[in-house]
């Protein structure tokens, strides 16, 4: 039966999406800042963005999608754009404290214009339908943890190319559509290419603990596409070792011991 193995292929459909680059006033976006001056910045540049798209009668009346960085930017944002009077134009924010009906809003038949706010989520974890233009700001909140501190922090960075890229494919969808960026071409070419892998920015512990559990071998001989540094090993076996969960690679449970290999603590620091 060999080469019998049946392909299926799923055929997708994207079209192409115009780039606008409409850079903010004193551009450059510091790791960390919330200041106010920035935030209304920020909300100037998607209402001199979402006006370009409404007065340009060349680019229609599809829906919009605006990325934030997180709930209290989505709030200030509704209500800039809440007292601009839109005509024909519903505001919907999307975040996880709303109910379920306010949320499955944004997925109801509607006439009119349709400007949703939304997280990171809207990349990937969840299609707003009937999408036509995206407005970028480049940012968002990514989780990080410093060793030093024993703090998982939400930062708020510049997103990486892949980001993007996947942001502004959310309005190539059902037709050909716009993005506008609210940052330089050259700020973006200059960006990472890819985001950094969620395993080299957060604790450790829970892997280890599943590792061992799983009886994967040495921890710093385990294949990892992206190896994490050595000092975030350490950092999670010694976390693990304060709430007795592991001792010197035994594996605590309620009723019994069970014995894995040791994890070389001693060689890690």
């Amino acid at each position: 039966m060999a080469n019998q193995t049946p392909i299926i292929e799923v055929s997708g459909r994207t079209y192409p999406v115009e780039m606008r680059y409409r850079p903010l006033n004193g551009e450059g976006i510091e790791q960390d800042s919330e200041s106010a001056n920035e935030g209304k910045d920020i909300i100037s540049g998607i209402l001199n963005a979402v006006d370009e798209l409404s007065d340009n009668s060349a680019d229609g009346q599809g829906d919009i999608l605006i990325f934030l960085n997180g709930e209290r930017e989505i709030r200030d944002t509704a209500v800039a754009l809440n007292k601009a009077d839109l005509k024909h134009t519903q505001i919907l924010p999307l975040y996880a404290r709303l109910t379920i009906s306010e949320q499955n809003l944004i997925f109801k038949p509607h006439s009119g214009r349709n400007i949703v706010l939304a997280t990171n989520v809207a990349e990937t974890s969840l299609t707003v339908p009937g999408i036509k233009y995206v407005i970028d700001p480049g940012t968002a909140r990514i989780s990080r943890y410093s060793y030093r501190t024993k703090v998982q922090r939400l930062p708020i960075e510049a997103i990486s190319q892949a980001s993007a890229n996947q942001r502004a494919g959310r309005c190539g969808r059902v037709s050909s559509g716009i993005c506008i960026r609210l940052y330089s071409e050259d700020d973006y070419l200059n960006r990472p290419e890819f985001t950094d892998p969620e395993i080299l920015r957060t604790n450790l512990a829970t892997v280890i603990l599943q590792m061992l559990s799983l009886d994967l071998g040495e921890i710093e001989d385990f294949p990892f596409v992206e190896a994490p540094d050595n000092r975030n090993i350490n950092d999670g076996v010694k976390l693990l070792e304060e709430l007795a969960a592991i001792d010197n690679g035994v594996i605590q449970t309620d009723k019994h011991s069970k014995r894995k290999k040791n994890p070389k603590t001693k060689e890690l620091d």
